[in-house]
């Protein structure tokens, strides 16, 4: 689990930096850095791999969240979006719970780090006491 976590950490960062951001390059990125297939594919299945052809809208953030965000935490927030790591649902929980902090705007670093509690949560791997997405059923 943690080597998991690990790697999901590794992944939103490479992310930041990388014009790639296919399933393969990702793999293989994690596969060089000494993960092996069965963790790569636990850290495939967090990132929802269905989606990765990428989602055909991009969100339009309002004034409030402009200035709670750095320009760049959006374009990081789009391009996590555009490219499918996080669904619709996961993006709005980002942005969310970044507007929660006041008194500072929002940078890359934040967005990361809420990203990666938001994909753990959505998958159990950081939530307790929740079963199999049992508080995404009606």
């Amino acid at each position: 689990m943690d080597k998991i976590v690990i790697a999901l950490n590794m992944v939103i960062d490479y992310l930041e930096f990388s014009e790639n951001t296919s399933e393969k390059a990702i793999k293989d990125y994690l596969f060089n850095t000494g993960f092996d297939d069965h963790e790569i594919r636990q850290v495939m299945t967090v990132l929802d791999i269905s989606n990765f052809d990428g989602n055909f809208w991009f969100r339009v953030f309002t004034k409030k969240e402009k200035n709670a965000l750095t320009s760049d935490a959006i374009c990081y927030l789009q391009k996590l979006h555009i490219t499918g790591i996080l669904d619709p649902l996961g993006l709005e929980d980002v942005i969310e719970s970044a507007m929660s902090s006041e008194g500072y705007k929002v940078d890359v670093e934040s967005i990361k780090n809420l990203a990666l509690y938001s994909l753990m949560e959505r998958k159990s791997l950081y939530a307790s006491g929740v079963e199999e997405d049992e508080e995404y059923l009606n």
